[in-house]
C-alpha cells in the first residue's frame, strides 16, 4: 500500500507543523481518509498545506531532525480491507 504525507502550516489546520501519514491504495483514497478525520473548511478546502508521495516527501527534507516547523508525524491513518469469505 502506498503512503501519502499531508503536511501542515502554522495556522488554521488540525496541527501546528508536522504531518499526517496515510497508507492507502491511491491518492484519491488518501484524500477521502484525510477528509473523514479532518473535514473541509467552510470554503471547501481541506485543512493541510501539501500532499506528498513517500518519495516526494523524502526529497523535501522535512523528514529530517528539524521536521516541518519543528514538528514531526502527528498521526497515522491506515486503510485496510479484509475479505472474510462468503459473498462476492
Amino acid at each position: 500500500m502506498a503512503k501519502f504525507i499531508f503536511t501542515y502550516g502554522t495556522e488554521g489546520q488540525p496541527f501546528y507543523g508536522g504531518w499526517t501519514e496515510i497508507e492507502a491504495p491511491n491518492r484519491q483514497a488518501a484524500y477521502a481518509a484525510f477528509k473523514a478525520f479532518h473535514p473541509a473548511k467552510p470554503n471547501g478546502c481541506l485543512p493541510f498545506c501539501e500532499c506528498y508521495t513517500e518519495e516526494q516527501f523524502a526529497a523535501s527534507g522535512m523528514n529530517d531532525e528539524k521536521g516541518n516547523f519543528g514538528q514531526h508525524c502527528h498521526e497515522r491513518i491506515c486503510l485496510t480491507r479484509e475479505l472474510t469469505g462468503g459473498g462476492r
